[in-house]
């Protein structure tokens, strides 16, 4: 029979809550129990929020508790509204993209149109865990990533941290070694709970192990560099297990 295929991208709406005592928000407006046992890491309930539906999923791009409500685009004022107002008491505030790039770098977290591109693989990524090479089904880049494995990897993502006390990287900076242009940052900024300036970048596998020096180039000047372990700061769910 025919399909018909429907926009409903603007139906929706998404309004995220992270921190500390996002538990305790969200459960002072619902009588559903959200202690960890009860909602667990990556799993997603439907709640009611005063009256209001919404879908939550525990998750959170900025690595600590926290839930994305997605709900009926028509109930987003009120949503936000309804938090800020259950939050009060808690100390709740609004924070944006810097903030949140900060928290995700330190834990590690990769960003679409950044450490994942069509200019790397999720192998040079670092994100094996998530590809299942043996399982029988076919899927698309299959293929293609079982011969770079079998062939080797030409460059790797790492973690820098970066000595400088003005500026800090954003991403699209060149990474140096003996005056060579060896890579390039894919994303960075200052990580507040580290209190470094810290990056993402590629650079050839032969100088992706922990502890080498490079260079980032930050408006014209090339700042000291280590390759570091990474995540500095591992994410809530596993730091509370």
């Amino acid at each position: 029979g025919d399909v018909t295929i429907v926009n409903v991208t603007d139906d929706y709406g998404c309004l995220g809550i992270a921190g500390p005592l996002s538990r305790e928000v969200i459960a002072s407006l619902t009588s559903t129990p959200m202690g960890n046992d009860d909602f667990p890491f990556l799993t997603f309930q439907k709640l009611s929020l005063k009256g209001i539906p919404v879908l939550a999923v525990r998750v959170s791009y900025t690595g600590e508790l926290g839930w994305e409500l997605h709900h009926d685009a028509q109930y987003t004022c009120d949503l936000y509204n309804l938090l800020l107002d259950g939050g009060k008491r808690f100390g709740i505030g609004d924070f944006g993209t810097y903030a949140m790039g900060s928290l995700r770098l330190e834990k590690g977290f990769r960003a679409w149109g950044a450490e994942m591109s069509l200019d790397s693989t999720p192998l040079e990524a670092k994100l094996d865990p998530f590809i299942k090479l043996r399982k029988t089904a076919d899927f698309v880049g299959k293929e293609a990533l079982v011969k770079q494995k079998d062939n080797g990897l030409s460059q790797e993502l790492v973690f820098l941290t970066v000595d400088t006390t003005d500026t800090d990287p954003e991403g699209d900076e060149t990474i140096w070694l003996n005056d060579q242009v060896v890579g390039y940052t894919t994303s960075g900024g200052f990580g507040y709970e580290v209190g470094r300036s810290i990056a993402f970048g590629y650079v050839p596998c032969e100088l992706a192990n922990n502890g080498r020096r490079l260079q980032v180039e930050l408006l014209g000047e090339k700042r000291d560099a280590e390759v570091v372990p990474c995540p500095m700061i591992q994410p809530e769910h596993i730091r509370n297990q």
